[in-house]
């Protein structure tokens, strides 16, 4: 059961944010990378809403927050992240955060297979546990949580792998992770 004094603090948290945040920001806080006016990073208020602060790349360079919890968040450019699967960031990512999750969720997708799918929800388990719950369409994929809680750097989404050859040798190969829009016109030939 929360106390009166948590529901205090999470109230005043939420007046803090209403009052600090607009849709449009001055150009000093968009020009300082992720800190609105009141100065909290969104790796700093992800876990004020029991969410871990790696669920985003370290590229962000602003946010916005709503007194309803609808945000924007910018990435410098689009980008990739692996974590147990390959994740894609769009330049712009919107969505509602609320304590435990993020609802209404564009700009992130997943690589399952040879398919780029849409990431809608992302959640936690309240009271926390070690998991995650993305939700992708209908499927939820429960996820270890302990490979979200570092924030790291984002990739161009090229990677080079080394596959070694019998004879000892190595040959580097170049993988371009495809993107979503093009799987349609694969279906279509």
């Amino acid at each position: 059961m929360v106390s009166s004094s948590s529901s205090l603090l999470l109230f005043l948290f939420h007046f803090l944010i209403f009052f600090s945040s607009s849709n449009s920001l001055p150009d000093s806080v968009a020009d300082s990378p992720t800190q609105p006016s009141n100065g909290t990073t969104v790796y700093e208020l992800l876990p004020k809403y029991g969410l871990p602060s790696g669920l985003l790349p370290d590229s962000v360079t602003s946010y916005s927050l709503s007194d309803s919890g609808d945000f924007v968040v910018e990435l410098q450019k689009p980008c990739y992240l692996q974590f147990e699967y390959l994740v894609y960031y769009d330049r712009r990512i919107t969505g509602t955060l609320m304590y435990g999750g993020i609802k209404n969720l564009k700009g992130i997708e997943v690589k399952k297979f040879f398919l780029w799918l849409n990431v809608d929800e992302i959640m936690v388990d309240l009271p926390p546990s070690d998991f995650i719950y993305f939700h992708v369409g209908w499927i939820t994929k429960k996820l270890d949580i302990s490979q979200f809680r570092r924030v790291r750097s984002c990739g161009d989404g090229v990677c080079m792998s080394v596959l070694q050859v019998p004879e000892g040798n190595s040959m580097s190969i170049l993988q371009v992770p495809a993107q979503t829009r093009k799987i349609p016109m694969l279906f279509a030939e």
